[in-house]
Parts: structure tokens; sequence; C-alpha cells
């Protein structure tokens, strides 16, 4: 009797434990493993991370709802409707204690382990991106608005230390969907580099566009072009550690401005070091463009390029001698060579977006997939193309797909933490089908090996659809959830910051 008493306490304990954190999962933290020994672990299954390759997802650790804050009143994102109109974003700081989110105007910096607002500001407009510096001293804000202004705040007290204007350089326009716009901010060891943009339409389609390095206190060092800008689109940027590869691309997202895409990498002073041209994929396109397709190698030896029509192309950085010397390492015509190009299906040609990429690995890339989407249009989709929503990894060697694994619903990203160990995917609305089921956050592991199901560490549903997220090195996730219209007119979830361990 007194055996079975204290076996009852002692699972009672352990159940007590696991729900309030205290053993939050088979993920260890950051701060309990040197960095030898995580090195030792890699492709390998230590002791205390057990071997997930045969175990189903529903088996796996119960993340929990470490805090969570209300971000006020928005629009429901419509479930018929495809890209979301929300442009909500959530970065970490490098240490894992800030974390910053922007939801239209609105800038908050909340302090994680005291679960608490550090700060918070209204900007001039929408925020579109943000990024910490590398020493986390600085945070840096991009908008979409009349001005397009870029903001360099101190991190611990949000105060406005310089701003830079970019509607100076690529023009402006009363009408919000033809201001400028900071696409995308990237932080390397001592500087950061944007990009930025707009476009119109009068008779056609106009660009224009500049990428931009400054200091993380927000001093301008250079911009390109220096005096003049790119007619085409520049909608991502990426560089390694040291800021000496920064990588980025022009194009033509509207498809009708009969453009390539062209790569280029420039060096921390903005020389190109080399550049290479991506025709359009004829005939069911007339240009290229990359979305945010686009990653350098943390010590800049690799660059991976991932198309929107579903093209990847992969550099070894030392092999681009001079500017447009080099060839990808590997490309074929044959579309099984690629992830999903066009497919002809019932008189109709579909693709799935080429959404994001990422070299996870010396030996790994992994690129996301969007929702299927017609070649032609106006055209019919009849049916889901087998790789939407989906993220799929290919040998850095050969480029063939080593696996996939489906979502469900439209993903924003891959976010990996600071140094590498995990990422997380936020999954957002299914329109194919419309299943509210899929919505949430996957948390992985990037050094687990198998596929993506043996990396997989813990998903966590939500009622909402989540437009961002961001993992620190502890595999803590911060995500912005949004409130959904069903086709019924019922609104499900709720637009909140939710930090999830």
């Amino acid at each position: 009797m007194k055996k079975s008493s204290f076996a009852l306490m002692l699972i009672f304990t352990l159940v007590f434990l696991v729900c309030s954190g205290c053993i939050s999962s088979d993920v260890m933290s950051s701060e309990s493993i040197s960095s030898d020994e995580a090195n030792e672990n890699v492709g390998e299954s230590a002791s205390s991370e057990p071997n997930q390759a045969n175990i189903t997802p529903h088996e796996k650790a119960s993340p929990y709802l470490y805090w969570e804050y209300e971000l006020g009143d928005v629009t429901p994102e419509n479930i018929l409707e495809g890209r979301s109109g929300v442009q909500d974003c959530v970065r970490y700081a490098p240490d894992g204690k800030y974390v910053a989110v922007g939801t239209g105007s609105n800038l908050t910096v909340i302090d994680v382990p005291e679960k608490k607002v550090l700060w918070k500001k209204a900007l001039k407009g929408n925020i579109s991106d943000l990024a910490f510096s590398k020493d986390g001293k600085y945070l840096l804000a991009g908008e979409r608005s009349a001005e397009g202004y870029i903001y360099s705040l101190d991190t611990g007290t949000g105060e406005e230390i310089r701003t830079y204007r970019t509607a100076d350089d690529l023009g402006t326009n009363p009408n919000p969907k033809y201001q400028p716009c900071i696409y995308g901010i990237t932080a390397a060891d001592d500087a950061v580099y944007i990009a930025a943009g707009r476009y119109w339409k009068d008779s056609r389609y106009g660009l224009a566009s500049r990428v931009y390095r400054f200091s993380p206190e927000g001093t301008l060092a250079w911009k390109l072009p220096a005096a003049e800008n790119y007619a085409r689109s520049v909608n991502w940027i990426d560089s390694s550690l040291d800021g000496k590869n920064v990588v980025f691309s022009t194009g033509d997202w509207t498809n009708s401005l009969e453009m390539e895409a062209v790569v280029y990498s420039v060096d921390e002073s903005g020389n190109l070091r080399w550049k290479y041209e991506i025709p359009p994929f004829m005939p069911y396109f007339v240009s290229t463009a990359i979305w945010h397709g686009l990653d350098v190698s943390d010590d800049g030896s690799r660059v991976t390029a991932y198309t929107g029509d579903g093209r990847k192309y992969l550099f070894y950085d030392s092999e681009m001698k001079r500017p447009g010397d080099g060839e990808s390492e590997w490309y074929s015509d044959e579309w099984q060579s690629n992830v999903t190009t066009p497919e002809e299906l019932e008189g109709s040609v579909i693709y799935t977006y080429g959404e994001n990429a990422k070299i996870a690995a010396e030996n790994e890339v992994l690129y996301l997939t969007g929702a299927t989407l017609p070649a032609y249009y106006p055209d019919k989709i009849p049916m889901a193309h087998p790789l939407e929503n989906s993220l799929i990894s290919c040998d850095a060697e050969t480029g063939e797909v080593s696996w996939a694994y489906s979502l469900g619903g439209r993903c924003a990203g891959i976010f990996f933490s600071p140094d590498m160990r995990f990422f997380v995917l936020p999954v957002g609305k299914d329109t194919s089908s419309g299943n509210t089921q899929v919505h949430g956050v996957h948390a992985f592991g990037n050094r687990k090996s198998g596929n993506g199901n043996s990396k997989l560490l813990w998903t966590f549903n939500t009622e909402g659809v989540v437009a961002d997220a961001a993992i620190s090195s502890d595999c803590t996730v911060a995500a912005v959830e949004v409130p959904l219209q069903l086709e019924n007119g019922d609104v499900t979830g709720k637009h909140r910051l939710i930090i999830v361990r």
C-alpha cells in the first residue's frame, strides 16, 4: 500500500513538473551544453535528446504557452483570399532576452524572462521588417509609408538614434500601395544591410529599388546604385556573418516587364564581386523574380537562389571568380531537378510559388513552397499541387530532393535560431481545403538526422493563423497569431503575440 502510494505521488510530481515547464521537452537548454558537446552531437542522437526518427509528431514533446500579449484589434484574415494582408513581424534579440513585434505602425519590445513590455512606440508608417544588431544594442525597423523610413533605435529604451528617408531615393506616391517599403533587413557583425523599393502602375508597372549598408546605429555607409535606382525589384538581401559577402537579387515580380533575375554578390564596400543572370522560364513566364529565396551561408562560402517559379541554384563563392564568371553548381532544364516548376494538369498549368530558401548545413539546403497558383492568368486550378505548402530538403552536393514535409497551410518563412540549432515554421491558412486544424508553429532540431518528421521537436496549434515567428537558441518560439474569418462568417483566433516553450 505504501509503495503504491509513493509511486502515485511520484507520477503526480512528474506530471506537475512537465505541465509547469520544469521538464519542457527533449530539447536541452543552450546553457546546459557546451559548444564542443553540441558539435559532437551533430547528426547523432545525444543521450539527453532521444532519437525520434520513428516517433510520430503527437508522441513528441508537448510545448506550453509561456506567455501571451494582446496586440489589439485587426481586420481578420479571410480564408477565401490568397496571400495574407497582415504584415506583422516578430524578431528575437541575439541573446533571446527581448522580442520585438511590429503590427501596423506599433512597435513593441517585450522582456521575455520578465513577461512584461519593455517599451512601445508608434512609427510613422506600417512596419515591414525588423532586425536586431548582432551585439543586441540596436533595433533596426523599416516601414512602408510615404517617407519609407529606416529607423535605428536603442534596444533598451526605444530612443530614436537615427532615421533615413528612402523616399528621397525611390520617390513616393499618395497611394499607400505605391509608397516606398523596406523589404529586408539583415545584420552582420558590424553592419546592417537593407533592401528597399516601391512599385507603381500607370499604363504599365514601374519598379524602383535600392540596397543600403548602415552602421548598427544607423549611419549610412553606401547605397547601390549610388546615383540612380534599379528599375527592378529587390525583395530580399542576406549577408555572411562578417559582412564581406552580401547577396541580393533584382527581378520583376509583376511578370510583365520581360526581365531576367540577376543575383549579385558585393563586398563590404559595395564593390561587385560576381553576378549571375537567371532567364525567364519560358513559355510560362516572361520575367523572373526571387522573393525571399536567397541565402548565403554564415561563412559566405555558398549561396542559394530559389526563383518564384520553382527553380533552384547553388553557387560556391570561391568558384565565382569575376563578375559573370562561374556557374551554378546544380541546375537542369529537366523539371525534376528543380523544386516545384509548372506541371500540366487537365488543360491547365499549375505550380507552387517559391517562398523561401535557407542553407541549413554543409550538406543540406531547405526550400519552402507556397500555395498552388496558375501559370497563366486567368486560369483554373484543377487540383492542389502535390508539393504545395511544403518544406523541401535537397542534398547540397547533387541538388536532389532528400525529403518533403507537408505543412498544410501557407508558411511565411524558415526562421533559424542564432546558433542554427533550431528552426521554426509558422503555418497560416490553407486556401486549398480551408482546413483550420493546420494553424500553428512547428519547431525542428536542425542537428537531428533523418527527414522532416525525424527533425520535428514539437508543434503548437492555434485557432487563428500564424503570420510570423522567431526562435531563440534555447528553442523558445515567439509568434504572431491573427484571427481568421471563415466561410460562414465566424471568426476564429485572436490577434496576439505568443511565447511558446
